[in-house]
């Protein structure tokens, strides 16, 4: 998927993998936070701040739900990369809804790093958090991200901050995040990125583990933790969105199809008629990126026959 190396893009750098074949995900390495209006370094302000995005990656599309969700669309700009991330990285060539608007005339995510830090190295990713008035980089870990969104912008809003986190104990959403995460979010990345067959069955069984167990979970609830959603439910939904038409091909998580979990299929669906869920997903970006991108795992581009660009069909 590529990288910079002390500044220079290389689109088949790849990043670390176990001895065994297993994927890694690597940290991310920018973790600044928004402080309150008028107090620290980044404070939050409107008009201030762009979020550079993609509509095909997951991790992007739970800042796209917080930010419509929260009502932060008049305070937070957003910048669209193309969805074809090969071999250029994350850019803005013309494709539906891609738009520049970080202030800096760039073709490519990759070069904004390297404004910030001529010498950068590491993954250049979405969702990136852009401070456009220092021209620094905030931050671009999703789920420091949303909470910021959740947190200080709200104050700009006239919102009650943590509205995502307030209904449940931290440590329960900690915990079914973690779960989540281990067996969902990043589990389909370690099944569809591994390069051993005893690192893709071991991630494999965790999981259909964790879908088996989240089943279990909304034979008895609304949400995952209750009759209202929380930030867990909004970390989980674009996982559940990509997973017909994406990973149960693409990675071969193809043990079963989320249609084939009765809860978890009505869970998903009861989410996407809440307002503003149906406007942060485009799958024509989802579809592409991954069929289009990852060329090592797809290397003639080919989309399976049934996989739908109707957000209808999920």
């Amino acid at each position: 998927m590529g990288m910079l190396i002390d500044g220079i893009w290389g689109a088949d750098f790849e990043g670390k993998q176990a001895p065994d074949g297993s994927f890694i995900r690597p940290e991310s390495p920018y973790r600044n936070f928004i402080t309150k209006p008028g107090e620290g370094l980044f404070p939050a302000e409107a008009g201030r701040y762009e979020l550079i995005v993609a509509y095909a990656c997951p991790w992007a599309h739970r800042a796209l739900l917080y930010r419509a969700l929260l009502n932060l669309e008049d305070i937070i700009g957003i910048s669209i990369v193309h969805p074809i991330s090969y071999p250029n990285g994350w850019n803005f060539d013309e494709y539906s809804d891609v738009c520049n608007n970080t202030g800096i005339k760039i073709d490519c995510l990759h070069e904004l790093y390297t404004h910030v830090d001529s010498e950068f190295t590491g993954k250049v990713t979405v969702p990136t958090l852009w401070d456009k008035k220092t021209q620094k980089i905030v931050n671009n870990e999703s789920s420091e991200i949303i909470r910021m969104l959740d947190g200080p912008f709200c104050a700009l809003t006239g919102q009650a901050e943590n509205r995502m986190t307030e209904t449940y104990e931290k440590e329960k959403i900690d915990a079914i995040n973690e779960i989540i995460y281990r067996g969902l979010n990043n589990g389909v990345y370690r099944v569809g990125f591994a390069k051993s067959q005893k690192a893709y069955i071991t991630s494999v069984d965790l999981l259909f583990k964790t879908l088996d167990q989240l089943e279990a979970i909304l034979n008895d609830n609304l949400f995952l933790l209750g009759d209202e959603a929380c930030e867990a439910d909004w970390r989980l939904l674009p996982t559940l969105v990509r997973f017909d038409p994406i990973y149960y091909f693409h990675f071969k998580c193809n043990k079963k199809k989320l249609c084939e979990y009765p809860n978890l299929h009505r869970y998903m669906h009861r989410m996407l008629e809440i307002p503003k869920v149906l406007s942060t997903i485009k799958l024509n970006h989802v579809i592409d990126h991954y069929y289009l991108s990852h060329l090592k795992i797809n290397p003639y581009a080919i989309i399976p026959f049934g996989v739908s660009y109707d957000v209808g069909d999920l």
